[in-house]
């Protein structure tokens, strides 16, 4: 795999493709192949220089389209496959209708729009720190364990609409520029929006918190709207800030 690795790195187009497909048929000649063949290509992701060449910015979307290709339901899905593109660079990434275990982002840079909409994660999400260039959309996914999100920064809309989350949920600290729609989401365990920084419209309409909720020193610079929402655990909203009226009718 170390001979793959180096020649999905390589700076000749030719090279690169016979290494690709090299990878691709380690992969799916055995079920203990696959964990490690997703491995090699995340670590080549994460070592391919920003903004590079040309070429280099047309690689990552090969590498970036051949890991999701495997991580969908449908021909020459990986079942139980993990990934870990921490600290790394990537460029309209899109894992809507994804299903993984464990996902490892971060400190991770998404450029343009980030989907991972009805995407499955039966392990931890991990984007702590992550930077979202545009919209990050999680529509209608489900988190069977955890979803971390603290620190990140979104300079777009963040949508959370629809979102099942059975473990623990923490955005603390975490800034987002535009919309961050919430609307139905359900939440099985505890949720840290303590010290968010929202900066358009928050909602949280019809959202259900069964454990206990924090906005402990959270800032709402836009509209917020916790209409219908409900609040089974100990919820905080203490010196939280708001900017407009309160709708939580």
């Amino acid at each position: 795999m170390q001979d793959i690795r180096s020649r999905l790195l390589a700076r000749d187009a030719d090279v690169r493709l016979g290494g690709l497909r090299d990878w691709a048929e380690y992969g799916a000649r055995a079920v203990e192949h696959r964990q490690p063949a997703l491995d090699v290509l995340c670590g080549a992701l994460r070592e391919l220089p920003w903004p590079g060449t040309e070429i280099d910015q047309r690689w990552r979307m090969v590498l970036q389209a051949s890991l999701t290709a495997h991580l969908r339901p449908g021909p020459g899905f990986w079942l139980d496959s993990e990934i870990d593109l921490r600290h790394t660079t990537l460029v309209g990434f899109d894992l809507s209708q994804c299903r993984v275990g464990r996902a490892r982002f971060d400190g991770t840079r998404f450029l343009g729009d980030a989907r991972f909409d009805q995407a499955t994660f039966l392990g931890d999400l991990d984007l702590n720190g992550a930077f979202f260039g545009r919209h990050v959309v999680f529509t209608q996914s489900v988190f069977a364990r955890g979803l971390g999100l603290r620190g990140a920064t979104v300079c777009g809309n963040g949508e959370f609409s629809g979102v099942h989350a059975a473990g623990a949920v923490t955005l603390r600290g975490t800034r987002l520029s535009g919309r961050a729609d919430f609307t139905g989401a359900r939440f099985g365990s505890d949720v840290d929006c303590s010290h968010v920084r929202f900066g358009g419209r928050a909602l949280f309409r019809r959202a259900w918190f069964a454990g206990a909720a924090s906005f402990a020193g959270t800032w709402f610079r836009g509209r917020e709207d916790f209409v219908d929402a409900a609040f089974g655990g100990e919820t905080s909203f203490e010196n939280t800030r708001f900017g407009h009226r309160v709708h939580a009718d």
